[in-house]
């Protein structure tokens, strides 16, 4: 008999078991999009479900599984991550008014939950985690008239699983091509591994300590235009207003702008995942139905070549320890490409709204294996942050320059001199960065004041060195 507290120490079983296997998932992922994530979007997603289940693991069953649901939805990543909500949002209307199920139930739940998955999907492919959550709903449906038990049952379901799991290859010519199985799929199998896991022993698998070795990754394509047809991965919340009504408008009004859509009206909320070139177009739709939340995008064509340079690096013998090397902060290809040519060893990703913390500045210093690391932090918001690393690093001297914009940085990796010492190069980056006047030109996003200014939404501002100088029409 399955109740509200044994489905919720299921779902937290689940979701640690995913997890223990998140890097091996991620070095699967070739489909639909080779960006390697699906192992942190499916673990992300299962994390909202284990904390809604911890929550609510005194309730009765329908309310545990309607919680976990909502809180899936809620906190769903990726196309796998969204799917893998569907799966969970069916098996509550499945479970609803059911305060406990029998084994003979189960068959039932699961086609309910497959068929909410499917419908969520407008072109579903096969060879995907929807097949394998098919194939498990197949072995619910032929077990539950033969098996006594729900641990009988999901046992069935694994087994199914699994097998429909190692046919993936021959359904999906790119995951023939990189001799791997479905991510999605393999991440499903793991989520229920976990689940039979405690109800055979009534004991919640752990989370592991993260591995100093992840999963070795299969060596990723170079990109072709066929690999990746939009490029950025957009998810977000909607907050439905109340008067909102069904998305149906909404999702024929985005669908010619991407692929792999998912919208999903959940009552209060709506969750979309679309792969577009052009997200602002995206969000200024949604915004008619309410205020947005959580919003997330990625550059999937960014993600696919960092996989390409990564795996390239994997394979090279490690560099011979150098003498010194420029680290610096940049947001995009273009800046990234920029330091690159000036002479910066290392990129690391961030800028404004988007700053890296002393960890990431630390793990760039290590990777650069040099004897002397100068930092270019480049935004006034990450300089804190760079000396923090700086005052941690036990092996390699880290110096800090303290720029604060992105030209200021161009400035000092100019005028850095090989030959010279360490105390001379700071010295002549310092001044040739102190030197740098910084304007851009952006435009107002609502109705404010500033340094004595009217500003309009919509006005165009000239900012030097952070500053609003003019603004106007």
């Amino acid at each position: 008999m399955l109740n509200g507290s044994r489905f919720a120490q299921m779902t937290v079983s689940a979701a640690n078991h995913l997890e223990n296997h998140r890097d091996e998932i991620d070095a699967m992922n070739v489909f639909p999009v080779p960006d390697g994530d699906t192992g942190k979007n499916m673990s992300l997603t299962m994390r909202g479900a284990a904390n809604a289940a911890e929550a609510s693991d005194m309730l009765p069953l329908n309310e545990v599984v309607q919680k976990v649901a909502t809180g899936m939805l809620k906190s769903a990543r990726g196309n796998s991550g969204v799917i893998l909500s569907q799966l969970v949002r069916g098996m509550a209307k499945g479970m609803e008014h059911k305060q406990q199920v029998q084994a003979s139930d189960m068959g039932a739940i699961m086609r309910e939950a497959v068929k909410s998955a499917y419908g969520a999907v407008m072109k579903p492919t096969e060879g995907t985690i929807l097949t394998v959550s098919k194939a498990a709903a197949m072995g619910a449906l032929r077990a539950a008239r033969d098996e006594s038990t729900v641990a009988g049952v999901f046992r069935r379901m694994v087994d199914y699983a699994k097998n429909t799991l190692e046919q993936t290859p021959e359904m999906l010519p790119k995951l023939k091509e990189a001799g791997v199985v479905d991510a999605g799929g393999a991440g499903l199998v793991y989520i229920l591994e976990g689940m039979l896991y405690y109800l055979e022993r009534g004991e919640v698998i752990q989370r592991q300590a993260a591995t100093e070795e992840p999963a070795k990754r299969p060596v990723a394509a170079e990109l072709t235009p066929e690999e990746i047809t939009f490029g950025y991965c957009t998810e977000f919340i909607i907050e439905k207003k109340s008067d909102a009504g069904f998305c149906e408008d909404f999702k024929k009004q985005i669908a010619p702008l991407g692929d792999c859509m998912l919208v999903i009206d959940d009552f209060e909320v709506v969750k979309v995942h679309i792969h577009t070139d052009h997200p602002g177009q995206v969000l200024e739709a949604a915004l008619e139905l309410g205020a947005l939340n959580d919003i997330k995008i990625d550059n999937m064509r960014y993600q696919h070549n960092e996989r390409i340079r990564e795996s390239k690096e994997a394979e090279q013998p490690a560099a011979p320890r150098r003498p010194y090397a420029i680290l610096s902060v940049a947001s995009g290809d273009g800046l990234a490409h920029i330091m690159r040519e000036m002479g910066a060893a290392y990129i690391i990703e961030g800028g404004q709204t988007m700053n890296p913390s002393a960890g990431d500045i630390l793990e760039a210093a290590d990777r650069a294996n040099s004897d002397t690391i100068y930092v270019l932090p480049n935004n006034k918001n990450i300089i804190l942050a760079a000396q923090q690393a700086a005052d941690m690093e036990e092996g390699a001297a880290i110096h800090v320059v303290p720029t604060a914009s992105i030209p200021q940085g161009i400035a000092a990796i100019t005028a850095f001199d090989a030959e010279a010492d360490v105390e001379a190069n700071l010295e002549a980056m310092q001044q040739a960065a102190a030197h740098v006047v910084t304007g851009q030109v952006t435009y107002a996003v609502r109705e404010s004041v500033s340094e004595g200014m009217e500003i309009h939404e919509g006005d165009f501002m000239g900012i030097i060195d952070g500053s609003i100088q003019i603004t106007g029409t």
